[in-house]
């Protein structure tokens, strides 16, 4: 993996490439630039076909050991790594510890393993065993295991103990890497962590200076508990750390940073320095039947009036026959409405979230192309003030009449399977 600067701006941040390769591809990412975050081994809701519509080159997939653990023995025998097995081996595979987009489990921390909550359970994962599952998983970019169970709360204890804990497994991982065969094309990034303490994310940046060579990037981590607490965070506490923690680090190196962080924070983080980030913003307000809708455009009139997303649920879009987005040119914005989203929600149809999930990921590619404009222009700052002048959309409350409707439905979809069964 190479890194290469192409401009350095005054307060917006840097332009790059990052090159990366395999075995069946080489691709060039224009950074600031997003990996697609993945559940199982594809884009939730999307298949690879539709995953096109998107994106006519191949994408960089993020993969988590939380929901991919349990296919080791399946990919182990299919011999060619994690890629192939999903049916993505054009695309670069990125192996992360856990889900972006899912709170972390509280577990208890012992000084020779880091615990794993997947679907099969706790597993406690020391660095050899993560090392030979990384050997079948052959990811062209991954961490080496590491502490980064810390947030906002964390003690300073904890915090030292996440650096020491962190220090141990890195360097083994990093030998075990230099021994492998299988591993010699895959890029190892290296962790920052230390919390919210610079001292600390001093001492762990200095840690990784003799590794150096070994390392294609950094990834500052232990700053949230992944899920929506990415979002709940004080910014300029967060922005401290980050900006602290880039000035530390080598500039030809690329950053890495994963969480569901929201646009505006998106773009601080930006101009701060960080070069990758990923897609588990989108798939969360998925989740919560929400459609992205803020604007990124500076030279649109009236945004104060613009809400950043609209809510499905929303009997408001009963009769609304126009896509999410008026000028959205994504397929589902261009063949189906708010309308039908919004009865889509309450006959619980499985192409509801499917429809929100391509436009969501399509607005938010489409958001980072125009980071990348400005970053070049070094005019960050204008869309920042951009949609901070546009309001958020509060929270949908369910009336009881929307309710008894909910409640209707999930009893029925009950009856059902107790008749299938």
């Amino acid at each position: 993996m190479n890194f290469a600067i192409e401009s350095v701006s005054k307060c917006s941040g840097r332009l790059g490439k990052l090159n990366i390769k395999n075995a069946f591809s080489n691709v060039t990412l224009p950074t600031p630039a997003l990996v697609l975050h993945s559940k199982g081994g594809s884009v939730p809701f999307l298949s690879k076909e539709v995953l096109q519509y998107l994106t006519s080159d191949p994408p960089p997939m993020l993969h988590s050991l939380t929901n991919t653990d349990h296919m080791e023995e399946a990919i182990r025998a299919c011999g060619e790594g994690i890629s192939s097995f999903v049916g993505q081996k054009d695309s670069i595979s990125l192996l992360v510890l856990k889900d972006p987009a899912e709170l972390c489990k509280p577990s208890f921390h012992e000084k020779d393993f880091v615990p794993i909550f997947s679907r099969s359970g706790r597993k406690n994962f020391t660095s050899e065993r993560y090392m030979q599952l990384v050997e079948a998983f052959k990811p062209d970019v991954f961490v080496p295991l590491f502490d980064g169970d810390t947030d906002p709360e964390s003690s300073k204890k904890r915090l030292q103990k996440s650096l020491d804990r962190t220090e141990k497994f890195v360097e083994q991982c990093i030998e075990a890497h230099r021994k492998s065969t299988n591993l010699k094309q895959s890029s190892l990034l290296g962790p920052i962590v230390g919390g919210y303490n610079l001292k600390l994310r001093k001492e762990s940046v200095k840690f990784l200076e003799p590794f150096k060579d070994d390392l294609g990037g950094y990834v500052i981590a232990g700053l949230h508990s992944n899920g929506s607490s990415a979002g709940d965070l004080k910014e300029s506490n967060l922005l401290e750390v980050v900006s602290h923690a880039c000035q530390l680090l080598p500039a030809d190196k690329a950053r890495f940073m994963f969480g569901a962080f929201s646009p505006g924070i998106v773009l601080k983080l930006v101009s701060n320095g960080i070069d990758v980030l990923d897609t588990s913003y989108a798939y969360l307000k998925t989740q919560q039947n929400r459609a992205l809708t803020f604007s990124f455009d500076v030279h649109e009139k009236d945004v104060e009036s613009r809400e950043t997303e609209l809510d499905v649920r929303d009997p408001k879009w009963t009769e609304d026959f126009n896509g999410f987005i008026e000028s959205c040119s994504c397929l589902a914005c261009t063949k189906h409405t708010k309308a039908y989203a919004h009865h889509l929600y309450n006959t619980r149809e499985m192409l509801g979230p499917i429809i929100l999930m391509i436009h969501n990921l399509h607005h938010y590619l489409e958001f980072f192309k125009a980071i990348r404009k400005h970053v070049k222009e070094d005019t960050l700052s204008l869309l920042i003030e951009h949609l901070q002048k546009q309001k958020d959309a509060p929270l949908f409350e369910e009336t009881s009449t929307d309710k008894a409707k909910s409640d209707l439905m999930d009893s029925g979809d009950n009856v059902t399977k107790k008749l299938k069964v």
